[in-house]
């Protein structure tokens, strides 16, 4: 039987997750350590549970985090793994002061990728996931390598990224805050009343809906012969890289792979697999 693709991601932000949320962070030694956790200290420990399992994941990093750890983005491309475009400094593409700040922050994100590491991305993840009226005509035409875009939460299949009726030449792996990391585990003195969930309460969230999807696949899957449903799992290595919860993270992928029913994919391999099957409408 067809085996569900399942999605490892992981948002690289460091300390651009901070500095873009308020300017005067940048001056706040001990906020800004946080966003540093994630690559001096989150990523070695999820490149180890990566080789353990032998799966290559997907890591999309602002330019800005690149350009500050060029050793990071050459071991994760050296060990297999894809990276995505992320912008340059994670500023909203919704609070940016027009089109052309959005072109450059792409721009420059891609030419430190390629500069550091030989390869242009060819995958888009949005800062907190969201799109300005501009963002798609900027992907499609100054970025033309940009075969996917991960933003979309209207369902759990992969297809072409449809915007206003339109639809586009990108393919779409969608996402969903509830297998996000950060929507349980962010947190902020700054940021009055939000406060981190239990460990126990996030793994069987992210368990039961794993199976529930996992189901709704097999079943398609015996009923028509095919699916395009798919798992896509974001994580910050800032977030997920405490020992503890990469204890839960393990765990996790150690349920799925033992499942026998799933393929662990990088964006890029869904993405182009999906093309492969479904050739754009002309």
């Amino acid at each position: 039987m067809k085996k569900m693709p399942v999605l490892l991601t992981f948002d690289v932000d460091g300390e651009t997750l901070w500095r873009c949320r308020d300017a005067e962070n940048a001056r706040r030694p001990v906020i800004l350590s946080q966003g540093r956790y994630g690559p001096e200290t989150g990523v070695p420990r999820i490149l180890k549970m990566l080789r353990k399992y032998g799966i290559h994941a997907t890591f999309f990093i602002p330019g800005f985090t690149v350009n500050q750890y060029p050793d990071m983005a050459r071991q994760l491309v050296k060990e297999g793994h894809e990276l995505g475009n992320h912008g340059w400094s994670h500023t909203y593409p919704d609070n940016m002061e027009g089109p052309a700040q959005e072109e450059q922050e792409y721009l420059d994100c891609s030419a430190v990728m390629e500069k550091v590491t030989g390869r242009r991305p060819q995958g888009y993840r949005s800062p907190a996931w969201e799109f300005s009226p501009s963002s798609i005509e900027i992907l499609e035409t100054k970025l033309p390598e940009i075969v996917y875009s991960s933003n979309m939460m209207d369902t759990e299949r992969i297809r072409y990224l449809t915007v206003n009726g339109r639809q586009t030449s990108l393919v779409e792996l969608p996402i969903h805050w509830v297998l996000d990391d950060a929507a349980f585990w962010l947190y902020s003195v700054r940021t009055p009343g939000k406060c981190m969930q239990p460990l126990s309460a996030v793994s069987e969230y992210w368990r039961e809906e794993f199976d529930a999807l996992l189901e709704e696949f097999q079943e398609e899957v015996r009923e028509t012969g095919d699916s395009d449903i798919c798992f896509v799992l974001t994580c910050h290595p800032q977030i997920i890289g405490r020992p503890a919860k990469m204890k839960l993270l393990d765990s996790f992928v150690r349920h799925m792979q033992d499942t026998g029913a799933v393929e662990f994919m990088t964006g890029l391999e869904a993405a182009k697999r999906f093309k492969e099957t479904h050739p754009a409408h002309s």
